[in-house]
């Protein structure tokens, strides 16, 4: 266990930096996922071996696009995700056939499973024609014939590409809710990301969307350049006055060779700014009646088309069934009933052609993957947990056989004697500006792991550069 002083020093030493999200794809980190060969056999085994026994949850399925349109700066100035450069709608419509095959391969292992949500990102999901909506969801029903009442079935997309044609066709398909990477309303700072979206598509798209009965979530950035708390604010009050129920509020992730991080680096707000702006978007939405349900989601009750989605939800928490589909996808699966080292991260191929190779070879389009070890796995399951913003420590007693306050109980008693989380004997709750920090104290909950993948990877690459011995033995074998 990390020493009072080690974690109140790193505290100290992380609270100045940016707090971008690192939870996102769990634990460990990608950079960590090195194993090049995923026995998706045994993965599938493991499937339908706990759904025999009844111990399984629902399935999360996600579905991406590798393409966005071009932008000048390129990939909208910010973003960090692989993407292709939309070119037409043959090579998109082309792309989807592999995708439909790709799923093909995980209908036996999904056989009997139950869909309890699905998203389809990307990239832009919403560059598709119309007619292919009603083909997505026929590949998701006949992968998942049973669908559960609440699922939550969202099309992510931007403003500008939706039409009431395409919004028709995402709702007659099935599907009941989209997300709309806004990222700034103020056109003037939404320029900078060299997209061409309007304040008028974004209010089109919202109303459509309500004509015809689907959620909507709108996503702002903040630390933007150039943004401050006013122009930030007046967003939200924007989104608010057009009766926008779910908003995702996240900071900007500045990194890589984006052209915010090497041209607009000094136009962006301070981390102290960003802090300051974090709370004035929290405590603006929590007054005018939104729930804050995640580290960066708020709703506000009464949507009356709305399903009880909340980013990090799983029907059973401790088990994680989300099966990526697609070019760059990313799947989850683990249980604490699995033997050790049987639960699993890995994300598919980050290149085009390879990922299409290796599906017209019958071949699941893996690239590399993490085998998690079960302290992995709590890891992996308390970074979810923290996205949501609190931690049952009942239910990790019963799921691991652990009380989590006791494991990490340095860490949990100093963020409690800064005001960043409150401790009962029934749970942990992040509070104030804990949610805030909650990356950072994702990675303090893990450092010693993270200790031991940083000298793991430093000996492969160390072993990697050591010359070898050609020579033969006294045998002469």
């Amino acid at each position: 266990m990390l020493t009072p002083a080690y974690v109140n020093s790193y505290l100290d030493s992380h609270l100045a930096e940016r707090q971008v999200n690192k939870i996102q794809h769990g634990f460990p980190s990608p950079r960590y996922w090195n194993e090049l060969s995923v026995p998706l056999d045994e993965i599938g085994e493991d499937r339908l071996r706990l759904r025999a026994t009844g111990d399984q949850s629902h399935v999360f399925l996600y579905v991406g696009v590798p393409y966005c349109l071009p932008t000048d700066p390129g990939k909208c100035g910010y973003c960090l995700f692989p993407v292709e450069e939309f070119k037409g709608n043959p090579a998109l419509e082309d792309y989807y056939g592999y995708v439909e095959r790709e799923a093909e391969m995980y209908r036996e292992q999904m056989e009997g499973s139950v869909l309890a949500g699905a998203y389809f990102g990307g990239g832009t999901s919403n560059l598709y024609r119309a007619p292919v909506y009603h083909r997505l969801m026929d590949m998701v029903r006949r992968l998942f014939p049973e669908i559960a009442d609440g699922a939550d079935l969202t099309l992510e997309g931007i403003p500008q590409l939706f039409s009431r044609e395409k919004m028709q066709a995402i709702r007659d398909s099935g599907m009941n809710r989209i997300s709309m990477g806004v990222q700034q309303v103020n056109e003037r700072l939404n320029s900078f990301s060299g997209r061409k979206q309007t304040t008028k598509h974004v209010i089109q798209s919202l109303e459509w969307a309500r004509e015809l009965g689907l959620a909507a979530n709108v996503d702002l950035i903040f630390g933007w350049p150039q943004q401050t708390v006013d122009t930030m604010l007046e967003d939200l009050e924007t989104l608010v006055s057009w009766d926008v129920y779910d908003i995702t509020h996240y900071e900007l992730n500045v990194g890589g060779p984006t052209d915010f991080a090497l041209n607009r680096f000094h136009e962006l707000p301070s981390t102290l700014a960003n802090l300051e702006m974090y709370r004035a978007g929290r405590d603006f939405l929590l007054d005018h009646g939104y729930q804050q349900l995640s580290t960066y989601n708020f709703r506000r009750p009464g949507d009356p088309v709305a399903k009880d989605f909340r980013e990090g939800y799983l029907p059973r928490f401790e088990h994680m069934d989300t099966l990526g589909l697609g070019y760059a996808a990313i799947t989850f699966f683990g249980n604490p009933a699995l033997a050790p080292g049987r639960s699993w991260s890995f994300i598919n191929q980050r290149n085009l052609a390879k990922y299409k190779e290796a599906v017209d070879n019958g071949r699941f389009p893996v690239e590399r993957g993490f085998r998690h070890t079960p302290d992995d796995w709590l890891l992996m399951v308390l970074f979810r947990s923290l996205i949501s913003t609190e931690i049952d420590r009942v239910q990790y007693r019963a799921a691991f056989g652990l009380d989590v306050y006791e494991k990490f109980a340095t860490v949990w008693d100093a963020l409690a004697e800064r005001s960043y989380a409150e401790i009962t004997a029934e749970r942990i709750k992040l509070t104030g500006d804990g949610a805030f920090y909650a990356p950072m104290i994702s990675a303090l909950l893990a450092e010693e792991r993270y200790r031991e993948l940083r000298e793991e990877a430093a000996r492969r690459k160390k072993e990697s550069r050591r010359p070898v011995d050609v020579t033969l033995g006294a045998s002469g074998d």
